[in-house]
């Protein structure tokens, strides 16, 4: 890591081992350095202390949307690229890319079909799906606890909650890590074509199915978000997609990386086996 005070720039390659594997310290020497700092790699600003990015946060200048302020021209930005066409069509209507009072609209939508009760009826599938998954890992002596465990049992609630088929589990994870590689740093022309390519399929698998549901409602949440209304509003097929795209995407990946930093925690931070044991427990019965 280099430091130009001069200029307040840094070079930090995110793709070095030493830094990806443990970034902190790396974190603190540029607090302590330059907390508001240019970082080469990325070419962008970025702002490392506390009082800065909560101001930023809550600074209304400061948005996911520019393009109703200024052209592309006008940023510097590139044209939209035609190979990420389906992928961009995804992204259009994402919570995530939205501001006020877009994102407000839609979100309200949203939460009269997200309702608590919705996910409070999973409950007893979520246990039973659970216990099975961990009972097999017995048979085998070993397991690999983000594969075996920490993706599969995700991604299968939120598919249960969505609507779509349980045998569409492996290809929905297929599917969205494809997608979600797009958001790492310095993508490249395969990265976007694979994203592209399962936007587009996810798409497709979206729109037959909320057609299905269309015909035939069940209580599922597809079927709840088409019917969802505010006074007349109600959502277009478009953000039908992205909304259901997101909730699968973002929903099972965080709880995939917690999983797997929870029993990472566990197992570094307790030397007495039967505390661990219990905490384990105690995570198992969370999760």
């Amino acid at each position: 890591m280099k430091f130009d005070r001069k200029t307040r720039s840094v070079d930090l390659n995110p793709r070095d081992p030493e830094f990806y594997g443990n970034p902190y310290p790396y974190y603190d020497a540029i607090r302590k350095e330059c907390p508001a700092f240019y970082w080469n790699d990325y070419g962008m600003w970025c702002f490392a202390g506390f009082d800065d990015v909560n101001r930023l946060l809550r600074d209304k200048c400061f948005g996911r949307q520019i393009l109703h302020v200024a052209t592309r021209e006008e940023l510097g930005m590139p044209a939209p690229r035609p190979q990420l066409a389906d992928f961009d069509a995804i992204e259009a209507h994402s919570l995530l890319e939205l501001e006020p009072p877009a994102h407000t609209r839609l979100r309200v939508m949203i939460n009269r079909a997200f309702v608590s009760r919705q996910v409070e009826k999973l409950r007893p599938d979520i246990e039973t799906l659970t216990h099975a998954t961990i009972d097999r890992f017995a048979e085998d002596g070993k397991v690999e606890l983000i594969k075996a465990f920490a993706e599969p049992i995700p991604v299968s609630v939120i598919a249960r909650m969505l609507g779509v088929p349980q045998e569409f589990n492996h290809q929905l994870l297929d599917w969205s890590h494809k997608m979600v590689r797009m958001y790492m740093f310095d993508t490249d022309d395969e990265i976007e074509r694979d994203a592209n390519g399962a936007a587009q399929e996810f798409a497709a698998c979206l729109t037959e199915l909320i057609a299905e549901r269309r015909r035939k409602p069940t209580d599922d949440l597809i079927s709840h978000m088409i019917t969802s209304d505010r006074g007349g509003d109600r959502l277009s097929e478009d953000e039908l997609i992205s909304t259901s795209v997101l909730l699968l995407n973002a929903g099972h990946e965080a709880t995939v990386h917690q999983t797997g930093n929870a029993v990472k925690a566990i197992l570094e931070n307790n030397l007495d086996h039967g505390s661990l044991f219990a905490d384990a427990a105690s995570t198992e019965a969370a999760i």
